[in-house]
């Protein structure tokens, strides 16, 4: 497998210098590929390489534990990320004392009516909420589900995050 890779760079670094690259297949049927002609070997003409932009790059999302109440977005736009990005996806956490912080990453900014709610474990925390960083208790050992919800001011979801599944560890007193 190394060697493909080398031989494909070869290719296209040859083709960028306009070396002529020489292709054989030796006795035991493997593929290979140089910048020198040996016996039974064939030219390959390479083409030039191929290029593309990649394009804007989304907004930066800047986590933070502070409320976001004195920001206050373009009333036309809406929320385009609703994220939680603590506890990550499959983390294990160990020994949290029955107490995590989950951390949530919104963009734009809450609007200055809207609130963050959590769910954990299928149930709504009611946490009710600007900040993004949020306090759970009673999160005892096992595996266990996240999930962040934008609020307007009537309570109703504006919107909701993918799921997080996590799990949570603890030392055993024997060891």
């Amino acid at each position: 497998m190394v060697k493909c890779l080398i031989a494909l760079t070869s290719l296209f670094s040859a083709a960028a210098l306009a070396v002529p690259v020489w292709t054989w297949v030796d006795e035991s049927g493997q593929r290979h590929y140089s910048d020198r002609p040996v016996e039974g070997a064939t030219q390959v003409e390479v083409g030039t390489s191929q290029t593309f932009s990649a394009g804007d790059a989304p907004p930066p999302v800047v986590p933070s534990t502070n409320s976001q109440a004195d920001q206050v977005p373009d009333p036309g736009t809406f929320y385009t990320i609703l994220d939680v990005i603590s506890p990550e996806p499959e983390e294990t956490l160990w020994n949290i004392g029955a107490t995590m912080t989950v951390e949530v990453a919104v963009y734009p900014a809450l609007r200055a009516a809207h609130m963050i709610d959590v769910i954990y474990d299928g149930q709504r925390m009611e946490a009710f909420t600007r900040d993004l960083s949020i306090s759970i208790t009673d999160v005892f050992r096992g595996e266990h589900s996240i999930q962040a919800l934008i609020l307007d001011a009537d309570g109703a979801e504006l919107m909701r995050s993918t799921p997080v599944t996590f799990f949570v560890r603890q030392t055993s007193i024997q060891n």
